[in-house]
């Protein structure tokens, strides 16, 4: 992520009023940054390293609480979604298996990191050059069914959607055009 990125992100993360973009309904608070332990602790849970672009956000504005939707999950000691859990622990609750749904296996490397609400989360596709985003809505989901066919890419990389969404557009709308 250049340099001007984090600072447009920054500087739209500094206001309360456009810190996320739901912060009239859910106002946030900036975690403090990530440390080196507890990233070290993350990729330990995670089993893979978030990408780079991800990790510096986190280390340069703080370990969530900010950006798209209700704002960016943290990875460990980080900022959480509704449900109380970081971007590392929803992740080992998404690839935990499931004995009653042999179907159900989480991507490797697909790190949950914004909520938008309904259950729908903008992850970090980890195992793809240039950390595609992709959007999980287990509402196009069916019990018995591989959650992969609930998972669209956005078709842009972290710094792109960063990057749009620091100049103030609409990415939901972009992401569910007729919502």
């Amino acid at each position: 992520m250049s340099q001007s990125t984090i600072e447009r992100v920054l500087a739209r993360a500094r206001s309360d009023q456009t810190r996320t973009d739901q912060s009239d309904i859910s106002p946030s608070t900036i975690r403090p940054k990530l440390t080196a332990s507890e990233l070290s602790e993350s990729v330990g849970e995670l089993g893979f390293e978030p990408p780079s672009l991800y990790v510096e956000l986190m280390q340069t504005v703080g370990n969530g609480g900010f950006g798209p939707g209700y704002g960016l999950m943290g990875l460990v000691g980080g900022a959480t979604d509704d449900m109380g859990k970081t971007a590392v622990g929803l992740y080992k609750d998404f690839e935990q298996l499931d004995p009653d749904d042999p179907t159900w296996k989480w991507p490797r490397g697909l790190l949950p990191v914004c909520h938008w609400g309904c259950a729908i989360y903008s992850c970090i596709d980890s195992a793809e050059d240039g950390a595609t985003i992709k959007t999980w809505d287990p509402n196009e989901w069916e019990y018995g069914t591989s959650p992969e066919l609930a998972i669209r890419s956005t078709g842009m990389s972290l710094a792109e959607w960063l990057g749009t969404w620091a100049d103030g557009t609409n990415i939901w709308g972009q992401m569910f055009p007729s919502k």
